[in-house]
């Protein structure tokens, strides 16, 4: 799990109570040994995977080491359970062993791809489970961490287990242990999260399912206002410098650039 603001990250209790009060207005608090805590937090899970949808998975993007570049190599398989991200001008890396990356690597559409088989730049398409680069590592790249941007799952809570086991000294339910109740939950502002989780567990409620569309708006409410905190404060890809070879691209067809490439970087 990534690295959370303390100030705004919650506990598997806590998110129990916060949902507690959306939906009741009071300070309750359910004994996590019983079915209605686990009930809150399978919902608090089922939220954390309808998020993780939202944005273009976004809120859910991390970068994943694939091995070294080896010179002469222009193809690498990845593990069928990674989800490249091919959004918002995105790039491998090609890193050092500082963690600064050295080269960056564009993705483009596999048909593009092509077009730059003659350039120095590097450039690779994602296709099924390889990447294809426009040409092979060279040999000051040997050895380069190779880090892919990819789209993870959101780490779920586990639940507290049921039946729970009796203390045959004491006849009572065994208490459920912190490291349950004191999971994070993951999400960098889990108030998203929560608001998610509190109207799908209205709409489990007879007497709760007219809050539902209420609840769901403010949901909605909250994530526009999340989305509009992050670009605000963020260069969009329109705003990118680029270099048109608008002179050598469109009408020169020497071997160093034999394509058209006013998209070039």
């Amino acid at each position: 799990m990534p690295p959370q603001n303390p100030e705004v990250q919650m506990s598997l209790d806590d998110a129990v109570e916060e949902v507690l009060g959306m939906l009741t207005g009071l300070d309750l608090v359910y004994d996590p040994r019983q079915d209605r805590y686990r009930s809150i937090a399978r919902q608090i899970n089922r939220a954390m995977r309808a998020v993780a949808l939202e944005q273009e998975w976004q809120w859910y993007a991390d970068t994943t080491s694939v091995g070294q570049a080896i010179a002469g190599e222009q193809v690498v398989v990845l593990s069928s359970l990674l989800r490249p991200r091919i959004i918002n001008d995105d790039a491998v890396r090609l890193v050092d062993a500082g963690g600064s990356p050295v080269v960056w690597a564009y993705i483009l559409p596999r048909d593009s791809l092509h077009k730059y088989g003659g350039s120095a730049a590097l450039r690779c398409s994602v296709v099924r489970n390889q990447i294809f680069f426009s040409r092979p590592f060279l040999r000051s790249e040997d050895g380069l961490d190779i880090q892919v941007p990819t789209m993870r799952e959101p780490k779920m809570i586990r639940l507290p287990d049921l039946p729970q086991a009796i203390d045959e000294s004491t006849g009572e339910i065994v208490q459920v242990s912190d490291a349950i109740r004191n999971q994070l939950i993951d999400f960098n502002y889990p108030d998203l999260v929560i608001a998610k989780a509190a109207a799908m567990y209205a709409a489990t409620d007879p007497v709760m399912q007219p809050r539902v569309q209420t609840l769901e708006e403010g949901y909605k409410d909250l994530m526009y206002q999340l989305m509009e905190r992050d670009s605000a404060n963020t260069d969009t890809p329109f705003l990118n410098d680029f270099s048109l070879g608008i002179k050598s691209g469109m009408v020169s067809n020497t071997p160093a650039n034999p394509y058209p490439s006013a998209d070039w970087r």
